[in-house]
């Protein structure tokens, strides 16, 4: 007995324990042009279940809408099940871990496509799939072989016009290479063989342009992100024009300096911490920078909110820009391509003659190096509501106010000048034909009618009101601001005059800022954004409720099926009142830094609890 145990001990120990796939970064070739990958699918769609999303979806009052139309799109699916072989639910379970898709260039090989699935147990499920791909490719002329590679099965898919695509599995993993050299050489990445002259290959995880992108958007090494990408965008477009006819362009690419763009690659999570969602984007540029890449002149400066600000915006972006130091480079870099001063004549003929102003001399050393964007609504709610807001920062408004009425004064039969609460405004005059369109196409075939126009000649005055744009331009503090819409104009200057009307004075906004500053490079951004998600969504909210958008839906659903189902769940399943919806909601923030290493982008929503 002891020997047959002895025996059994020995042959387990012996047994050799299959070998783990290496992961995405740990296969692909150190040369990987493009890559997305998602690290654990089942454990990216359960933390989406965790954000305001989809805690929305789930809610008791949401859920039967939700399930309706999911039913439409499932109906929907029914027309081609067919063909494809499964229902909608089964298709969506195939994905079971990781999923890779990657542009690709191995030592001495042309580049070409690599796609790495997990299917786990739902391996049958996916062979009836291909099996349907197969029935599809066979009909119209492909054709299907079996070869060995690598010692390994590899099913061979060659299309009517020759295209061919290699697919292998393995322990419940599915991988597809578009040549036959790139399969061999993956599956000798995976056996832990690939091999160029005689040395080891490294892998994307030895490249350091990818390592360099990916510390900086890793998350935690307790919550690592769900979700990653890279690009190599200089590579990437060698390899797609080589011995193209676009070739001869590549010379152009260290002349311009665009060599110094080593990558660009980012991260998402999802429920983590105290945050809904956090995103991270890194462009990692060469140091010190050259050429174009001197272009990028974003600096470090306040970032407050300004005075004019309204309170209740729903989005707000600000960023500090070096504007004098990028003319002189992007002069000095066109002028070495062309002849001295060639750039400054062009911009005196594109745009200091059409002012009538030196733009050169005049605006551009006007200019402290702040601009901002809000998005504002204007009530009530209509299909184009939501307006914009755009202010420069002057070193000296009222030395710059003479300039700006010099280009009023040229063009005087385009602007009036108006005055609200003490502040002078030019008013765009909109042209006479614009004005005299009532009426405009929809989606649907449906009309929209612009308030306050009469219907063009013979058009019924029907469909949701679009908002009559209002064009216009102030000075606003120390900012040259801007709008389509005098109602948020109107705002910014109540705004500026009334310091308890601004939205630095908003405890979400503080929340937000107090959350910026506490990321890396937090205390000195570029730029900094502030959202509601919850006003963005009650501005849908109401176009959905609104009656125009009702009606302008059952008449799309008279000739579309799929719109039908859709305005049928509507009127079975009314949507709940928006509280419900909002209490899921929380602000978001985004910040950008320039650093050695190039720029770094984060952005996160806070989550809110129950």
């Amino acid at each position: 007995m002891l020997l047959i145990t002895a025996g059994l001990c020995r042959s387990a120990l012996g047994q050799s324990k299959p070998a783990e796939r290496p992961s995405a970064p740990r296969l692909l070739p150190e040369k990987t042009l493009a890559y997305l990958r998602i690290t654990d699918t089942p454990t990216l769609v359960e933390r989406f279940r965790e954000t305001s999303l989809g805690r929305i979806v789930k809610d008791e009052q949401v859920r039967p809408l939700v399930q309706q139309l999911y039913g439409s799109v499932e109906n929907a699916w029914k027309q081609i099940e067919e063909r494809v072989g499964l229902p909608l639910n089964e298709l969506l379970k195939i994905p079971q871990g990781e999923i890779c898709v990657a542009f690709v260039a191995p030592p001495e090989q042309q580049p070409g496509l690599v796609v790495l699935l997990d299917v786990k147990q739902q391996m049958p499920a996916f062979y009836k799939l291909l099996g349907r791909g197969e029935e599809f490719l066979t009909g119209r002329g492909g054709s299907k072989s079996e070869e060995k590679l690598g010692g390994q099965p590899v099913s061979v898919y060659t299309g009517a016009g020759g295209n061919t695509v290699y697919l292998h599995e393995r322990d419940g993993t599915i991988l597809v290479a578009s040549s036959k050299l790139l399969m061999e050489y993956t599956l000798k990445t995976w056996a832990g063989e690939a091999v160029t002259k005689g040395v080891a290959d490294k892998t994307l995880a030895d490249n350091s342009s990818f390592n360099s992108i990916m510390s900086r958007c890793a998350g935690t090494v307790d919550d690592p992100p769900q979700a990653t990408y890279f690009v190599d965008p200089i590579e990437l477009v060698r390899s797609l024009t080589r011995g193209g006819i676009g070739a001869p362009g590549l010379a152009l690419i260290p002349v311009l300096g665009l060599d110094g763009v080593k990558g660009v690659g980012g991260s998402i999570t999802f429920s983590t911490g105290e945050f809904d969602d956090v995103q991270h984007m890194h462009i990692l540029l060469d140091n010190p920078r050259a050429g174009v890449v001197e272009l990028l002149a974003m600096k470090s400066a306040d970032v407050t909110p300004e005075s004019w600000i309204p309170p209740d915006v729903i989005t707000y972006n600000s960023f500090n820009w070096d504007f004098q130091l990028t003319f002189d480079k992007a002069a000095s870099l066109y002028n070495s391509l062309t002849s001295e001063n060639e750039f400054q004549m062009e911009v005196q003929r594109r745009i200091s003659e059409r002012l009538g102003v030196d733009f050169e001399k005049d605006v551009l050393p006007a200019m402290e190096g702040r601009v901002t964007f809000a998005q504002w609504v204007e009530k009530p709610v209509r299909i184009n509501s939501i307006t914009t807001l755009i202010g420069i920062k002057l070193k000296d408004a009222k030395a710059f106010e003479p300039l700006m009425q010099k280009v009023f004064d040229k063009y005087a039969d385009r602007f009036e000048k108006k005055s609200y609460a003490g502040t002078a405004y030019w008013s765009v005059k909109l042209p006479e034909g614009r004005r005299g369109r009532g009426v405009g196409r929809g989606p649907f075939g449906t009309r929209f009618r612009v308030e306050g126009q009469p219907p063009a000649d013979g058009q019924p005055q029907e469909g949701p009101a679009l908002r009559q744009p209002d064009p216009c331009i102030a000075l606003v503090g120390d900012y040259l601001v801007g709008s389509d819409s005098f109602a948020a104009l109107e705002a910014a200057i109540n705004a500026h005059n009334d310091p308890s009307r601004r939205l630095a004075g908003e405890l979400d906004y503080k929340l937000i800022a107090s959350k910026i500053k506490r990321q890396i490079g937090g205390d000195a951004p570029g730029f900094v954004q502030f959202a509601r998600p919850e006003e963005g969504l009650r501005f849908w909210y109401e176009m959905a409720q609104a009656e125009d958008t009702r009606r302008m839906l059952a008449r799309g659903a008279e000739n579309n099926s799929l719109l039908k189902e859709v305005d049928q769940a509507l009127k079975d399943n009314p949507l709940p009142p928006f509280s419900v919806l909002a209490k899921y909601l929380a602000p978001s923030g985004a910040m950008m830094v320039s650093d050695e290493t190039g720029y770094h982008y984060m952005s996160f929503t806070l989550k809110r609890e129950d």
